[in-house]
């Protein structure tokens, strides 16, 4: 790939450097059929799939997996139904209801959907049911790296745009070995910057004087990010975006060794 002229490589965590889906379509799943049965329901059916997963990633407002969970739980409550079976959308009912979504859901629901559910409680709820302050063994032990590689040993100068808090972020950075990774290279949910946004992209360009980066992202809140910075180059990780139209900016791999392998060939 000698056409591309990178000057840094900036990564989302979730999905890039960590594989990390079935630990968030478990915990969502969890977290959707705990709390169904804690309001008085019934949890007959499986609260997330990864075929919900998918139709949720695709689409630029689902980033945040604690308020999938939030979203959803809202979405069956407000079916007047006792059964999840019968309040969850089916595949088709779900792409039909998010079509209509632009901007985070969190901002979105409000005005179309009862919300019998809190969103900070459900964020919260999820975020310990992550690092195990919820009295688990932390779901974080799902997770794997992606990568072998240390963060000193690629070929760029690196850096963190992700949806994670800094406090799961460490978690992240202890499976990849990168305890030493430097704080000030990470943009992440605590900054108060959320995807999809270029602005994470630009603090990092701006700040450490960089004009041609690549960002290694998975989910459709990356590439819109992307698309709004548009500058460098998007390496598309994964086959959530596998429909989507790529070109000479936009380039897909199935893994991120993968893409830096082809990338510095």
């Amino acid at each position: 790939m000698s056409k591309l002229n990178p000057d840094c490589l900036i990564f989302d965590v979730d999905g890039v450097l960590i594989s990390s889906r079935d630990t968030f379509v478990e915990l969502i799943r969890l977290l959707i059929e705990r709390e169904w049965e804690k309001s008085g329901n019934i949890a007959d059916a499986t609260g997330y799939s990864n075929e919900m997963n998918r139709i949720l990633k695709a689409h630029g407002s689902f980033n945040e997996d604690y308020d999938i969970a939030w979203f959803l739980l809202n979405i069956a409550s407000s079916r007047k139904t006792k059964k999840l079976s019968e309040g969850l959308p089916s595949p088709e009912m779900l792409r039909e209801i998010i079509s209509e979504c632009s901007g985070p859901c969190g901002q979105w629901m409000p005005g179309r959907f009862e919300l019998k559910f809190d969103l900070g409680y459900i964020r919260s709820l999820g975020i310990n049911m992550y690092t195990g302050d919820d009295g688990g063994g932390g779901m974080w032990r799902l997770d794997k790296p992606a990568i072998e590689s240390h963060w000193s040993e690629l070929p760029l100068p690196v850096y963190i745009y992700t949806g994670r808090e800094m406090k799961e972020w460490r978690f992240a950075r202890n499976i990849l070995g990168w305890e030493d990774f430097p704080d000030e290279r990470i943009i992440h949910l605590d900054t108060g910057i959320h995807k999809p946004s270029p602005k994470g992209l630009e603090v990092i360009c701006s700040k450490f004087r960089h004009e041609r980066p690549i960002f290694f992202g998975d989910t459709m809140s990356d590439k819109l990010s992307y698309d709004a910075f548009g500058r460098g180059w998007f390496a598309v990780i994964g086959d959530t975006l596998k429909d989507e139209l790529l070109n000479d900016r936009c380039l897909h791999f199935p893994d991120v060794k993968t893409a830096l392998s082809l990338i510095f060939s």
